[in-house]
């Protein structure tokens, strides 16, 4: 088991002025690549200033725009890592999300 926590590095603002954002991060072996993780990365139509505010709305059912989502999305992203390599799988996004959302300090 690896711990790939501080791996993840990204600037999500430049991406989602290309008209992208980070939706996940997939954890499991993979045949092309000695990678653990890989990130899942979209195109984005419509408002890309909202987008992750958004998506945590979708995922939590709560209003989080007095934080900082970009933290917030990579704190998430890296728990959903430790998660699946805790459990040897990968795990749902919305999991994750809400655990670390739960247990946020």
């Amino acid at each position: 088991m690896t711990n790939n926590e501080n791996d993840i590095q990204i600037n999500y603002d430049s991406l989602l002025k290309l008209g992208y954002a980070v939706i996940d991060v997939r954890y499991r072996d993979y045949d092309v690549s000695t990678e653990v993780f890989r990130l899942v990365i979209v195109k984005v139509e419509g408002d890309r200033d909202d987008f992750y505010q958004s998506m945590l709305k979708h995922y939590l059912g709560k209003d989080l725009k007095d934080r900082n989502i970009y933290d917030l999305w990579t704190n998430i992203l890296k728990h959903k890592i430790k998660m699946s390599e805790q459990l040897g799988r990968d795990v749902y996004i919305k999991v994750a999300a809400m655990d670390f959302y739960e247990n946020m300090d």
